[in-house]
């Protein structure tokens, strides 16, 4: 799978996807204590990226608490929803493999359920660049489903898709962001919520040496 592949998928799901997740952190409330705690620690002197954005839930809830924030997607029908989901909101089309912003730009990443998507080789990279946009003592919070397992969708909302979802281990995760410069601040670990997939998640604050 490649990024094209994920783009397109994403592309033929997007009103649907956007459309189901109107409410979706209000049903999650370990989400938006993780997100709460990471919008008072984050440093207060630049902006904070919603990288793999989405319709930008997590960054509208940012936005909610006062934290200048950005949403990036390789997804230009992701893009098109999170703008009208909130007009005026800085969103853009762009990779976490090459983030278009330039090194030390920001003070925070989230990246919540967007790393499962890249392949064990491309993983290294994805930190290599949270790292040289973060400047020193910026923040990075991901959120991720734990575990070893891939799964492979063909359909989503009734649409052809060809999409690979990788568990994690957040031990291998920490250890990668480690690699690339950071320190590991905070753990937590939740079951699945009603309605949800049936797997464990994961989140992981750590920060910019």
């Amino acid at each position: 799978m490649d990024s094209t592949s994920i783009r397109n998928s994403y592309d033929t799901v997007a009103d649907e996807y956007a459309q189901g997740l109107t409410a979706d952190l209000a049903s999650k409330p370990l989400d938006r204590a993780m997100l709460t705690a990471f919008a008072e620690q984050v440093p207060k002197d630049g902006p904070v990226a919603d990288v793999g954005c989405g319709p930008a839930q997590v960054a509208c809830f940012l936005d909610d608490l006062g934290v200048p924030v950005l949403g990036l997607d390789v997804s230009p029908g992701m893009v098109a929803a999170a703008r009208q989901r909130r007009p005026g909101l800085d969103v853009r089309v762009g990779s976490m493999l090459d983030l278009p912003l330039a090194d030390g730009e920001l003070a925070g990443i989230a990246a919540f359920y967007s790393l499962i998507h890249l392949q064990p080789d491309e993983r290294p990279r994805a930190y290599a660049e949270f790292a040289r946009v973060l400047r020193p003592g910026g923040l990075v919070l991901a959120a991720f489903h734990a575990g070893e397992e891939v799964r492979h969708r063909d359909s989503w909302f009734d649409r052809p898709v060809s999409l690979d979802f990788f568990a994690l281990r957040p031990e291998d995760v920490a250890a990668g962001l480690a690699d690339a410069g950071f320190a590991l601040a905070a753990t937590l670990m939740r079951g699945p919520y009603p309605g949800e997939a049936d797997t464990e998640r994961a989140y992981l604050l750590a920060r910019r040496l």
